[in-house]
């Protein structure tokens, strides 16, 4: 492993990411509404470019990345990229309403709660479309599950080539699969801090725990969403599969919650816990199936060599 290159290309990550997360989060709180939410988005989007910047000044291989689509032989990983997310997010978010029940709601509560808080009369919406709530919430998640993951490897791409194209290979050097699995996944989860302390990312602020047990939790995933993704990457030998998976699991993450109950109390001090795929509950289905693919890879690298 080359440490000096490592090194660079980790500080030039954080120093763009945490930058623009800081500025992002800060506006929106100090600007709560429609605007400070689409700053902080977008602030998030564009620091997903980073590590794609910083292997490049840090002299990654990028030209070796597989850049061109390889389907031969690889339509199962395409699958696979594209759509595991979703049962496991499905089997993750009921895991997660059977342990709290009180939490769930097929009315849409929580879409309602979120269009008032922009100002947002969805009820009104619906009726003069002709349309109830739960069609409503099946026409959202239909393309959310099947095609969002497409276009979401515009912005995954640039973490994924960072991430699964430069820093993984390189640690994997030095430190073997299990090694580079929780090494790599661990500074994965310290790319997002400064957004989950500042900007309540994914948990909010008023989670059981925070937000220590957040951004513990937040590494967990990227640990186990690392080992799917670089073990994707490592057998189709394309970063745009790994780019997929990621692109699929960031469309299919926020649909649970449009199951929450708004009106629950309690909505705020368990989200650490689900129903997101990135809750400690939520995810076990997630972390299994990792744990699964990753010994299955272990024992094929052993066969191959």
């Amino acid at each position: 492993m080359d440490k000096k290159k490592v090194i660079k290309f980790i500080v030039i990550t954080y120093v763009i990411a945490w930058t623009l997360q800081i500025i992002g989060s800060l506006y929106m709180v100090n600007n709560p509404g429609t605007t400070g939410a689409l700053v902080f988005r977008g602030s998030l989007a564009v620091c997903m470019f980073a590590p794609l910047i910083a292997a490049w000044i840090a002299k990654g291989n990028l030209k070796g990345m597989g850049w061109k689509p390889k389907f031969k032989g690889n339509i199962k990983w395409l699958f696979l990229a594209a759509y595991v997310a979703l049962p496991l997010t499905v089997a993750g978010a009921c895991l997660f309403f059977v342990i709290f029940p009180n939490l769930f709601d097929t009315n849409g509560s929580m879409l309602i709660a979120q269009a008032e808080a922009q100002g947002v009369d969805i009820m009104e919406m619906l009726e003069q479309a002709g349309m109830d709530m739960k069609t409503y919430l099946i026409v959202q998640l239909v393309p959310t599950a099947l095609i969002a993951p497409f276009i979401n490897i515009i912005t995954a791409i640039g973490e994924e080539v960072g991430w699964r194209g430069f820093l993984y290979p390189e640690l994997g050097k030095s430190f073997g699969k299990v090694g580079t699995w929780l090494i790599g996944g661990t500074i994965w989860g310290v790319f997002h801090f400064p957004a989950l302390i500042f900007g309540g990312y994914e948990y909010g602020f008023d989670y059981l725990g925070a937000p220590v047990l957040g951004l513990i939790v937040f590494t967990i995933c990227c640990i186990t969403l690392g080992i799917l993704e670089e073990i994707v990457y490592d057998r189709t030998k394309c970063i745009w599969y790994a780019a997929l998976m990621h692109g699929s699991f960031n469309a299919i993450a926020t649909c649970p919650l449009l199951f929450m109950n708004a009106n629950d109390p309690d909505i705020n001090k368990y989200m650490v816990l689900g129903p997101y795929p990135n809750g400690l509950i939520a995810m076990i289905p997630f972390i299994i199936f990792a744990v699964i693919l990753g010994a299955w890879s272990i024992r094929r690298k052993k066969v191959e060599s």
